[in-house]
């Protein structure tokens, strides 16, 4: 039994997929399966069993799961206490975000970190919908996630640490285009588009306009695909206003009457797993120093 075995066998279990397993291993799958069996064999139990396509870990599985992830978890921090004690601190981040904070807040975070904390740190960006980042954090494929809000998640702790605002966009020829500010109940008549209703913003906004008896066109996934059609159309948006909507021209955006922390951005952690020195260090440097919320 060896060191990689375990993690192999880890990876594994998390997944509960062969091929996935030794994409994120960079192993062959022949590779991998074989040190499983080695690794079964040296035990003389079967830690998994088929479930379909898959596989799942079976009752000795499970077991010896729970004392894999303790072991390693010891062994990392032992690591972590020799880099710090001879002064190679630095490490890496595995962080998951929505692309619309790719543009502004992120860059702005990870280079205040570099510069005023521990300029050898390495960063890993994941760009994803919330929905994929709260997955990944679950299956602690990332340490750190900025995302939405997203109920019925009692293993992960969400840390609001700023606002996007929801404005109403439309193109320059618009009727509405000379407004500066309007109230939802005046869109009463108008063409309407905004997000998908599976999506966490798609859910905030749909909560307005059915308190002022609107509907829209449930579409769209980000603020490039509703921009793109707001440009070239008669409609209007219900958006958040995000760097993504700066590449257009001839666009209008004007203020709504929702309020400034209706959508709310989240420091998202899993409850429980264990973090790095340098994984704790930018957590906390982002709630001390770079939450923007409304007053």
């Amino acid at each position: 039994m060896n060191l990689n075995q375990l993690y192999y066998f880890k990876k594994l279990a998390e997944l509960e997929h062969y091929t996935q397993a030794s994409k994120e291993l960079f192993i062959t799958q022949p590779s991998l399966s074989g040190a499983i069996a080695s690794l079964e064999d040296e035990l003389g139990i079967a830690l998994f069993q088929r479930h379909g396509r898959n596989i799942k870990l079976s009752k000795y599985g499970k077991e010896f799961y729970r004392y894999v992830c303790s072991s390693l978890a010891e062994l990392e921090k032992g690591i972590e206490k020799a880099k710090v004690r001879a002064g190679l601190y630095g490490g890496v981040v595995d962080l998951g975000c929505i692309p619309t904070l790719a543009g502004d807040f992120l860059p702005k975070a990870i280079n205040g970190y570099l510069r005023s904390i521990d300029d050898k740190t390495r960063f890993n960006i994941f760009h994803g919908m919330t929905l994929e980042i709260i997955e990944g954090l679950e299956s602690e494929k990332y340490d750190v996630g900025l995302c939405s809000y997203v109920e019925n998640k009692p293993d992960l702790q969400f840390h609001p640490i700023m606002a996007q605002e929801l404005i109403l966009l439309v193109n320059t020829k618009h009727p509405l285009a000379e407004k500066s500010s309007i109230r939802l109940e005046e869109l009463s008549g108008y063409k309407l588009i905004t997000y998908r209703r599976s999506l966490p913003i798609g859910k905030t906004i749909g909560y307005y306009l059915k308190q002022n008896r609107l509907k829209a066109l449930y579409a769209y996934d980000d603020e490039i695909s509703i921009g793109g059609v707001i440009a070239t159309t008669d409609n209007a948006a219900i958006t958040a206003r995000t760097p993504f909507l700066h590449q257009f021209q001839d666009l209008k955006m004007i203020k709504l009457d929702i309020p400034p922390d209706a959508r709310l951005i989240y420091l998202v952690i899993k409850t429980g797993s264990y973090q790095t020195l340098h994984v704790k260090s930018f957590i906390n440097y982002v709630l001390e120093n770079e939450c923007h919320l409304p007053e």
